[in-house]
């Protein structure tokens, strides 16, 4: 008598085999989809961090009095002189503010910004230096807890709000 397998035997181990390539396709897919949200997580904590940083250096470094004011739309204007600079060392004057394009802006430039003369001549005698920070920002806060402490609150749109909360280490330059 012949060896070999009955016609059922081959139907059921096709199945079973089937039962098993459907189970790990779904683990395989559900495990890119975990990839790929973990990915954006850790974009946006990436993000959240190097902004922190940049405010944290600025905010820490500074050397005068930083002045907070606030545009029509209620959004603050940040301006003050810091030894944290990106551009250029003689650059002393910093300013964090919301453009016409709700995009939050830090202005790295040689005399000190005055939201009056935004206009182009200012950036261009100035050689200022802009790097824009976020895009799509709904409101920018920043509250002054007591001479030392700074804290930022920034919306942007379709995310939740963000706080960075600061503090000023070097001493004020004595006029």
């Amino acid at each position: 008598m012949k060896k070999s397998f009955t016609l059922l035997e081959v139907l059921i181990s096709i199945s079973l085999f089937m039962i098993m390539i459907i189970f790990l396709y779904k683990t395989l897919d559900q495990t890119k989809h975990s990839n790929k949200i973990f990915a954006n997580k850790q974009e946006s904590i990436k993000s959240d961090n190097r902004l922190y940083n940049i405010f944290l250096e600025d905010i820490a470094e500074a050397n005068s009095e930083i002045k907070v004011t606030q545009d029509r739309d209620k959004n603050s204007i940040v301006t003050f002189k810091s030894n944290n600079t990106y551009h250029n060392a003689y650059h002393l004057n910093i300013t964090y503010l919301i453009s016409s394009n709700n995009k939050l802006v830090r202005i790295e430039s040689k005399d000190e910004f005055k939201y009056s003369s935004t206009s182009y001549e200012f950036y261009e005698n100035n050689k200022s230096y802009i790097d824009i920070l976020l895009d799509d920002i709904e409101y920018f806060e920043v509250l002054n807890r007591n001479k030392k402490q700074y804290v930022l609150a920034i919306k942007q749109k379709d995310k939740k709000r963000v706080v960075y909360n600061t503090f000023r280490i070097a001493p004020i330059e004595k006029k």
